[in-house]
């Protein structure tokens, strides 16, 4: 056996020990979804349309993107529940409304943004035992997370399709900032109320 093998098996072993693994169900994180959903109610919340009160309202999703996207079901949810809020009622369909609001989304994502002062990690091929990942040295490092909702609501009369009510559309944000200075960490983030948050910190 060539002499340097016997090391590079060595490192091999002792980094394996250091491995996390992390298996998501489904596709996004939990902490992604609270970002896309967060994003949502911010924005649901802006909603004030000045129609007369109790006016039947049928919401137009055509323009909404995919219906079969969890997020995006959530923020039709998020635009129904403030219309519900504020004393409207929701229709079954066009004929049967007194309003129809045709609703879209500009935007519905995350931006990603990590910075390193440090020695990132790296991939290194090792002869027989495949690439080696060697550990990230991080001096300072900071990793923020942005959740962006935009919404363009137009409401318009159901049965002479003239405009009713209409504003610039509105936006909402959600934030998962988490910086560290060698060993020290802070985690600033919008995902969840103080309550909420520390119900979870209790069932840990």
């Amino acid at each position: 056996m060539p002499r340097y093998l016997v090391p590079c098996l060595l490192g091999v072993i002792v980094l394996g020990g250091c491995t996390t693994l992390r298996e998501t169900e489904p596709g996004q994180t939990a902490r992604e979804q609270l970002l896309l959903s967060t994003a949502a109610d911010q924005a649901s919340a802006q909603i004030a349309p000045n129609l007369p009160a109790g006016n039947r309202i049928y919401i137009d999703t055509s323009n909404f993107g995919s219906s079969g996207e969890y997020q995006n079901l959530y923020a039709i949810s998020t635009i129904k529940a403030a219309l519900l809020k504020q004393g409207f009622a929701l229709a079954n369909g066009p004929d049967d409304a007194d309003t129809i609001l045709d609703v879209s989304s500009g935007a519905l994502s995350i931006d990603k943004t990590e910075h390193l002062f440090g020695i990132p990690s790296a991939d290194i091929p090792i002869p027989l035992a495949g690439p080696l990942s060697t550990p990230e040295l991080a001096i300072w490092k900071s990793k923020e997370r942005t959740g962006v909702a935009k919404f363009l609501l137009t409401f318009y009369d159901a049965k002479t399709g003239t405009l009713q009510d209409a504003s610039d559309p509105i936006y909402g944000f959600s934030h998962y900032d988490k910086s560290s200075i060698l060993f020290y960490g802070r985690t600033r983030s919008n995902l969840q109320p103080d309550a909420v948050e520390k119900r979870r910190k209790e069932s840990e």
